[in-house]
This record gives C-alpha cells, sequence and structure tokens, in this order.
C-alpha cells in the first residue's frame, strides 16, 4: 500500500521547469528597431545651447520609453545640435505614434526623421562606456 501512495504522489507530483511547455513565440509580439533622428524645430532657440532649450518634459518621456524597454538608447549629439534615440516598436505604426507623442516634438523644439533599422553587427557589450 505503501508503494501505491508513493507511485501516486510521484506521478501527482509536478514536472521540473525545464520539462514544462514553454509559451510560444507568437505570445511576444516581435519588437523591431526604428531611429528618431532630431534636428532643431521652429522652436529651437537658436545660439541657446541644447541643455537650455524647452526639452525637460523630452528628457522626462524618453526616460519613461527607456523604463519601459521601449527604448534602447538616446542623447544629443556632440558638437551640434540635435540628437537621436533607437527605439523598440512592433512596427512603423508604432514608432510614428511614439515620435508623435514626444513633447519636443509636439511643441516644434524638434522636428525628427523616422527610419527603421536592421542592425547587422551587435557587440554584445553596452553602448557607451563614458559617464553620465
Amino acid at each position: 500500500m505503501k508503494r501505491l501512495v508513493l507511485g501516486l504522489m510521484l506521478i501527482a507530483m509536478p514536472l521540473p521547469l525545464a520539462a514544462q511547455p514553454t509559451a510560444t513565440p507568437a505570445a511576444t509580439p516581435a519588437r523591431q528597431l526604428f531611429l528618431f533622428l532630431f534636428r532643431p524645430g521652429p522652436a529651437w532657440q537658436p545660439g541657446v545651447p541644447m541643455r537650455q532649450q524647452n526639452m525637460r518634459e523630452h528628457g522626462a518621456y524618453h526616460a519613461r520609453l527607456v523604463r519601459e524597454g521601449r527604448s534602447v538608447a538616446g542623447g544629443g549629439y556632440v558638437g551640434e545640435d540635435g540628437g537621436m534615440a533607437i527605439i523598440r516598436a512592433a512596427d512603423l505604426a508604432e514608432a510614428q505614434a511614439m515620435l508623435a507623442a514626444d513633447p519636443a516634438i509636439q511643441n516644434g523644439v524638434f522636428v525628427a526623421e523616422l527610419r527603421q533599422w536592421a542592425p547587422r553587427f551587435d557587440s554584445g557589450q553596452p553602448l557607451a562606456d563614458q559617464p553620465r
């Protein structure tokens, strides 16, 4: 009887995690990469450094995209006005909506070009080693 109970207990035990079925790839939407290429827009103040332009909400928006895993990296160009962001989106329409929601686009400080990007090489290393 003890062997029967022990055998039933072993059958009823859950499978180890490695043996349990995993979610299908279709359950996770594919993410494509897009570039937002920013340049001064009609509300840009000529002669005023970029850090003094009206971009507080733009920075907060992109910080949120990073926290949500929707932005890979972003920042200003060195030595010239403007910048770029590398964005994850399901498709072009989602990327367009994300760009349109950017406060710096809405208030005219920036205009931007949107491009889909398909990197062919990746070192697996962080994008930058410099302090922020």
